[in-house]
């Protein structure tokens, strides 16, 4: 009996509340503003009921609706519906700066750096001056292999500007904050300046020291930052591949090691075998038995310095049925040779790669990981698409 009543309770409830909503005594406007306000407030479920509310009235929904739909559909967390609210919104109105920065806020958020940029080049044209947003700009454009956008934004970025004569003065300050243990203090003032002298490696390397002592997360974006504006210089990437390693990101691991072993090979420089460290933790995680001999035939290599001749790479490359690492090794080993006799050799060296390797370079989790995911470049690095890179 007492449940025959409860549920007769509950159909009763749910009838007035329907009917209340048919007879509203709020306008359509009135609606939306109020659900606004929920949204403000944090309270997104009332705001999708007074939403809802406003449909009775079929007054056809405007960009204000999806916009607050879908910063509604934000807060409890479906970003992707929120997204395909707010893209509704800014058809049906282009012309909405906050939108476009909280667009570019959530791509960044779910990690779609090409959306990020593509969003903020839009704000950037109506905002210019605005030196954080073309700094984030320049750390998008880098992550996707923009490289024109890269160095323009730089370039702008590092024109004149208020305190381009007090470079020495701001480091002074921040280091006096340093000293006195007040990290996040140093860290607010980094993040200020960074935008004014973005190529400042005392200013990265402090930031760093002062996100050592907050959440892992802190520490990796600014590691990566550091990366993607010195993206040609192996150090940091192998750095950065070593906090990936620390925290068991081993696919991120293993993609930015790749990168600073290429460009440590590229600039000439013979790697320390510690770049091997994350490249070889990957294989073993995956139980590639050949590629970990592979890499330890490297680190005797590199720790004897030895410099082998083409067939001496021949006879490695089939003992390790055409391994990536020995590959890029004996590429860059090779490259001073006689241009031809280089370029018909690496050629070969490729064609059997790819026959050999091309199932597992399809499978290669990190073709897809770390920060240059999307830069095609990098993509065509890992490939071993060319001899001359």
């Amino acid at each position: 009996m007492r449940r025959t009543f409860s549920i007769c309770f509950f159909l009763v409830i749910c009838t007035i509340k329907s009917v209340l909503a048919l007879n509203s005594t709020f306008s359509w406007e009135e609606l939306l503003e109020q659900a606004a306000e929920e949204v403000q407030r944090g309270r997104y479920e009332q705001a999708m009921e007074k939403l809802a509310i406003a449909d009775e009235s079929g007054k056809p929904r405007d960009f204000r609706y999806y916009w607050v739909l879908g910063k509604a559909f934000r807060g409890q967390g479906e970003n992707l519906e929120a997204l395909r609210n707010f893209r509704i919104s800014l058809q049906m109105q282009p012309d909405q700066e906050g939108l476009l920065r909280e667009m570019t806020d959530l791509y960044d958020e779910l990690r779609i750096p090409d959306k990020a940029l593509e969003t903020a080049r839009v704000l950037l044209t109506k905002r210019p001056e605005d030196r954080d947003l073309r700094y984030r700009a320049l750390l998008w454009a880098s992550r996707t292999g923009n490289l024109e956008y890269y160095k323009n934004a730089l370039g702008l970025l590092e024109s004149k500007h208020a305190y381009s004569s007090d470079e020495k003065a701001v480091l002074q300050e921040i280091g006096t904050l340093q000293a006195a243990k007040k990290n996040p203090e140093v860290a607010d003032r980094c993040r200020k300046f960074l935008p004014f002298f973005p190529r400042n490696e005392d200013l990265h390397r402090i930031c760093i020291l002062a996100n050592k002592g907050k959440d892992r997360g802190s520490l990796e974006k600014s590691l990566t930052e550091r990366a993607l504006i010195f993206r040609e210089n192996p150090i940091f990437h192998h750095i950065l591949s070593m906090e990936y390693l620390d925290q068991k990101k081993y696919v991120e691991s293993g993609a930015s090691a790749r990168r600073s072993l290429l460009l440590a090979l590229q600039s000439d420089r013979i790697p320390e075998k510690d770049y091997l460290i994350p490249i070889r933790r990957i294989y073993q995680q995956n139980g590639s038995v050949i590629d970990q001999l592979a890499i330890d035939i490297l680190e005797e290599i590199i720790l004897k310095k030895r410099k082998l001749g083409p067939e001496e790479w021949e006879s490695l490359l089939k003992q390790t049925r055409f391994n990536w690492e020995i590959l890029v090794f004996a590429l860059s080993e090779w490259k001073n040779r006689e241009n031809s006799l280089r370029a018909e050799t690496a050629e070969n060296w490729r064609e059997r790669y790819l026959s050999l390797r091309s199932a597992e370079r399809e499978r290669d989790l990190s073709r897809f990981a770390g920060p240059y995911y999307l830069d095609r470049s990098f993509e065509l690095y890992l490939e071993n698409a060319s001899s001359e890179k």
